[in-house]
């Protein structure tokens, strides 16, 4: 299954390119972008398009389309979804370089001529996030496994908690309660319910 990329632009014909020359190996999905859209809007539009990776355009206010660029657009994005794998894309890396909170993301479009080497870099960058979740979710996977066995130490039960709440902090809006929570408060009942047995029956054999 292909990898899906959303990719900022305001101009039709740059997301169309990519389009085509990321074929084989992602789908690029673009945005409805009017003029004079509100970054909120456009927010909502990205957040609930299901995809792997963003890729934003820079420069986007030099045709009075939108009056913000992309590192706005990169930073409120990560406010909702910190981790996500982002690329700012620009022709001028110069321009873009004060104005971005992490350098590391800027990816000069000249280099993407190279669609190989591209494709490498934007794979890469959805793998790694790919294997943050993945490492979280058998780890917690595993305790709750082992905690149907038996009782979790407090290491192992702060553990647990730990790694559900990075999970639950990728996605900011998600407002559900983990399951992973919820099965430990039942956990918690359980262990105190059969505490109380047996020290109940103690308490029958001191009796007899």
């Amino acid at each position: 299954m292909k990898y899906k990329i959303g990719y900022v632009d305001e101009n039709p014909a740059q997301i169309k390119k990519y389009k085509r020359d990321l074929k084989e190996k992602f789908d690029v999905q673009g945005y409805d972008i009017p003029k004079g859209l509100s970054i909120k809007k456009l927010l909502q539009q990205i957040y609930h398009s299901d995809i792997d990776l963003l890729l934003i355009d820079y420069q986007l206010t030099d045709k009075g389309m939108l009056t913000y660029n992309g590192d706005q657009i990169a930073r409120e994005f990560e406010k909702i979804k910190p981790r996500f794998p982002i690329l700012i894309f620009t022709q001028h890396h110069d321009d873009a370089f004060p104005e971005v909170d992490n350098p590391n993301i800027i990816y000069e479009k000249a280099a993407a001529r190279d669609i190989d080497h591209f494709s490498d870099i934007l794979i890469k960058n959805i793998e790694v996030y790919k294997k943050f979740v993945s490492v979280r979710k058998q780890s917690i996977s595993r305790l709750l496994t082992k905690s149907k066995k038996k009782k979790l130490n407090a290491k192992e039960n702060h553990t647990l908690l730990d790694k559900q709440i990075e999970l639950q902090q990728l996605d900011k809006k998600a407002i559900e309660v983990p399951f992973q929570l919820l099965n430990q408060k039942k956990n918690e009942t359980l262990a105190k319910a059969a505490s109380k047995a047996e020290k109940y029956v103690k308490t029958l054999s001191k009796k007899k």
